[in-house]
This record gives C-alpha cells, sequence and structure tokens, in this order.
C-alpha cells in the first residue's frame, strides 16, 4: 500500500467515519467527531509555509468566517494580505460572496473594516448591485449616491441601470441611466469601463437613440487614444488623425463589441478598416469573430474569421467559432470547419484544432470527436485534445464515454484533470458513491484529495465529514474550506486561528 494511500486512510478513521459511503442521515456531529475534524485543520494550517498565502485562499478563508458568523475574524484573516491593491481586491471578494450568500448585514460590517477609502467605495458599489439584484432598487439607490468618488459613483449607476434593464424594470433602467449621464465627467481612462455597460443597460431598456450615442462617446475615446498613441511614438498624427484611424488601444474591442451588440454590423465594418496597423488589425478582427460568434452570427463570424491573415490570431478566431457552432449544434459548420482546417495543413494549431474536438463531443457526436482526435499528427496535441473531448463528454452527460476517454489518456497530468471534470459531473448530478470510486482512482494523494473534496462539496453532511479529510491530511484546507464551514465552523475557526498565530509569529518584513 502506497505511503500516500495510507495518509489518507488514517485521516479518514481520524474523521471518526467508516471507509465506506454512508447514506447521509442528517444526524449531529458528536463533540469528538468534530474535535477529530478540528485537530485535522489545526494540523492542515501548521503545514502550510507561514507568510506565503496566496490570495485566493486568504478569501476562501476569510469567506468561510463570514459565513460562520465570525465577520471580526474574517476582517483579520484578509489583512494578512500586504496593504494595497492585492488586500483591496480580496476585501471585495470576500464582500461579494458574503452578499451573494444573503447575509447582507454581514457584508456591510466587512465594508466598515475595509479602512482603505477608495476600496471601500468600490465595496459599496458592489453592495448597491446586491440590492439592485433583489429588487431593492430604492435602497441601491442611497447606496451610490453615498459613493464619493465621480468614476465609482458613474460605474455602479451603470451596473445599476444594467440590471434593472435586465429585469425589465420601465421606471428605474431609465433613471439609472439618466443618473449616469449626470454624474460629472471624469477622465477618458475612468470613463471607458462604464460605457459598454452604459450601452447594453440602454439596448436592453430599448433606448436605442442613448445606445448609439454611448457607443459614439466610445469612438471619441478611442480615436483619442489612437492620436496619443502616435504622438507617444513620436509620429505625425494630424493627417491620420483626420482619416479617423484608430489602432490597438483599451477602447477598440469595447467599441467594437458594442456596435455588433447593436446590430450595427456597417459601422463595425468601417472601424476594421480605419485600423492602421497590420498586427492591430489582425488582433481586432480575431476579438470581432468572437463576439459575432458570441452573439449567434456564426455564418458572419466565419467568413471574417478565414480573412485574418495572422496565423495566431486566425487560430483564435477559428476556435470561436467553433465554440459558436457547438453552443449552437451547429454540425454542418463544425464539419466544414474540421475539413477547412485539414485542407489547409493548419491542424498544428492547438487552438482550432481542440475547439473542433471539443464541439463534436459537446453536441454529443463523440465518434466524430474520437475520429477527429485520432487525424491530428502531433502527438502532444492529439492528447491535448483528447483530454479535452473528456472534459466535453462530460459537460454534455455522456459520462460513460468521458469516464473511458480520460482512463486512456497516457499523460498523468491530462489524465488527472479530465478524471476531476468527470467526478465534478457526477457529484453534481448526485452520483456520490461513483464520484467517490472515481477520485479514488486519480493518481497522486493531493490531485485525489481535491477530487474527493469536490464529491464533499455535494454530499451531505456524513460524507462530507469524511470525504473532507484526505484534504486536510495532505494540508490543502482551501480545498475543504466551504464544506467544513458547512459542517463543522469549529473547524474554520481552528484554520483562522492556527493561521493568524503563525503570521503573529513571522510578520511581513
Amino acid at each position: 500500500m502506497s505511503r500516500d494511500i495510507r495518509t489518507m486512510r488514517v485521516a479518514v478513521r481520524a474523521a471518526g467515519i467508516g471507509s465506506g459511503s454512508a447514506p447521509d442521515t442528517k444526524e449531529p456531529c458528536h463533540s469528538s467527531r468534530s474535535t477529530d475534524l478540528v485537530a485535522l485543520a489545526r494540523d492542515a494550517a501548521r503545514a502550510r509555509p507561514a507568510g506565503e498565502e496566496r490570495p485566493t485562499d486568504v478569501v476562501a478563508l476569510a469567506t468561510a468566517l463570514a459565513r460562520v458568523s465570525r465577520p471580526r475574524s474574517a476582517a483579520r484573516v484578509v489583512r494578512l494580505l500586504p496593504a494595497g491593491d492585492e488586500r483591496g481586491r480580496a476585501w471585495l471578494a470576500v464582500i461579494r460572496r458574503t452578499a451573494a450568500d444573503g447575509d447582507f448585514d454581514t457584508a456591510l460590517s466587512l465594508k466598515d473594516a475595509v479602512g482603505n477609502r477608495p476600496w471601500a467605495a468600490k465595496a459599496v458599489g458592489l453592495l448597491a448591485r446586491v440590492r439592485a439584484e433583489n429588487g431593492q432598487y430604492e435602497g441601491a439607490r442611497s447606496l451610490a449616491e453615498s459613493i464619493p468618488y465621480p468614476h465609482d459613483r458613474l460605474q455602479t449607476w451603470a451596473v445599476l441601470a444594467e440590471v434593472a434593464a435586465e429585469a425589465g424594470d420601465p421606471e428605474w433602467a431609465p433613471e439609472f441611466l439618466d443618473r449616469a449621464e449626470q454624474t460629472e465627467r471624469v477622465h477618458d481612462a475612468w470613463t471607458l469601463p462604464a460605457l459598454p455597460v452604459l450601452i447594453r443597460a440602454a439596448q436592453l431598456a430599448g433606448d436605442h437613440d442613448r445606445a448609439l450615442a454611448s457607443v459614439a462617446r466610445l469612438e471619441g475615446i478611442a480615436r483619442s487614444e489612437s492620436a496619443a498613441r502616435e504622438a507617444l511614438r513620436g509620429g505625425r498624427t494630424g493627417d491620420r488623425q483626420e482619416k479617423g484611424t484608430l489602432s490597438d488601444t483599451p477602447a477598440l474591442v469595447p467599441l467594437l463589441q458594442a456596435s455588433i451588440g447593436l446590430g450595427e454590423y456597417e459601422r463595425v465594418d468601417a472601424l476594421l478598416k480605419r485600423v492602421r496597423e497590420r498586427a492591430d488589425r489582425a488582433k481586432a478582427t480575431a476579438a470581432t469573430v468572437r463576439a459575432l460568434a458570441q452573439c449567434g452570427e456564426v455564418g458572419r463570424a466565419e467568413r471574417l474569421a478565414r480573412s485574418v491573415k495572422h496565423p495566431g490570431h486566425r487560430a483564435a478566431a477559428l476556435a470561436s467559432v467553433a465554440d459558436a457552432a457547438a453552443a449552437a449544434g451547429d454540425r454542418e459548420t463544425i464539419a466544414a470547419l474540421g475539413e477547412s482546417l485539414a485542407g489547409a495543413d493548419e491542424m498544428v494549431h492547438a487552438g482550432p484544432v481542440i475547439a473542433v474536438a471539443e464541439a463534436w463531443a459537446a453536441v454529443g457526436a463523440a465518434d466524430r470527436a474520437e475520429a477527429w482526435t485520432r487525424s491530428i499528427a502531433v502527438p502532444a496535441l492529439r492528447v491535448e485534445a483528447q483530454a479535452a473531448v473528456a472534459e466535453a463528454l462530460a459537460g454534455a452527460g455522456d459520462l460513460e464515454r468521458a469516464e473511458a476517454f480520460a482512463l486512456r489518456l497516457g499523460d498523468p497530468d491530462l489524465r488527472a484533470e479530465a478524471l476531476h471534470r468527470v467526478v465534478t459531473c457526477l457529484a453534481e448530478g448526485g452520483l456520490t458513491a461513483r464520484a467517490e470510486d472515481l477520485a479514488g482512482r486519480i493518481q497522486g494523494a493531493s490531485r485525489r484529495a481535491r477530487a474527493l473534496a469536490v464529491v464533499a462539496s455535494h454530499a451531505g453532511e456524513t460524507d462530507a465529514r469524511r470525504l473532507a479529510a484526505p484534504a486536510l491530511a495532505v494540508g490543502d484546507w482551501p480545498a475543504v474550506i466551504e464544506v467544513l464551514a458547512r459542517v463543522d465552523p469549529s473547524a474554520v475557526a481552528a484554520v483562522a486561528e492556527e493561521s493568524l498565530r503563525r503570521a503573529a509569529e513571522h510578520p511581513l518584513e
């Protein structure tokens, strides 16, 4: 018996549960069993290097603490990260998840603990959105009005308008759009993120003229950015700017996407023609193909993709077409794309080749997907495509074929990834025992423990406790922290206490 398997079995016994898959009886946790899981959690936290907290782990732990009604501990955990943007983003993530769980009061208390005024303002905007998503528009408006910075307030009004428009509210969507227009003007760099949101909100609200006005403003920013770029390059921009030339600046792709969303295809064609540099035009065209494909304009996207000369951008564009064709169930386009790739000797470009394989699997054509992967001459690319097919089959619900595909993979990393995806689909479908069995076939204690953690997240309390133990045994508490918040809050507290203690012993230099 390998050492990692013995380690996990010891952990399972320490969790106080037998090795078999017992039915979930919804019985309360006995104190001895809780203590065992707490001890495992504390040991797992102790095993991780001090002072090397990853932002995602900090967010996961702080969110779990908020869920078990420990907001002060959550705030202390977030402060383990260095002050600045990293900590600010962590605050937003924790507040977002807490509010999304329905605990708005705790989310508000966390907002008050942020400390940094700019990030606290962004947190207010986030909470205003949550209010609006719950139909509490007056509360959302009050929060938005309290934001001290014009650019954050503008972004919040835009988001609230979009939320109200998506909900089909004929009163609040126009009001929020008006409030956005009434916000004092700020620098173009601050305005840019809000404009695509305002365009979509106006479109959803049926105000096409207002949407077009925002598109015109977005185009003005794109032209200004292009002129500024040329000036930095030392070129003479006067004549070029008169012709309305464009370049690959932050506003260009949002402008193209917004125009496509409004069905302004002639405008899109004209904009692409104004992009001066060949590389910029190829990149912009590929982005346009993606936007067209996402809007369901698969035929138009395919024609445009074939016009891209740059090999890398053309590959990305064709992959977008394959993805869209799969979403639409368009087997004819998938077949044509595959034939085109094979005929043009483009079977070495990973993006479209793998996308075609995934597309066949996604539409339920497992045999076509398998045949396509066999036709790939490059061994490494063929294995990647086979792994992608296994995951796509799992996503499409063909779990038998997905499992068989995954188990045949020779590359251990890709096999583990594919099996993890199949395990996830089984667990989501309530097939706990089968998911656990397949997870046990994944090589490597850490990978196996993470797969079992996924099963635990969808299992009842009794099974969840047992399945969480292997992750704790290998020190991977982040994989099961949400499970612990559900089945044993004391274990979450133990992880936090140990992490904070170790941070105090090893302060950041």
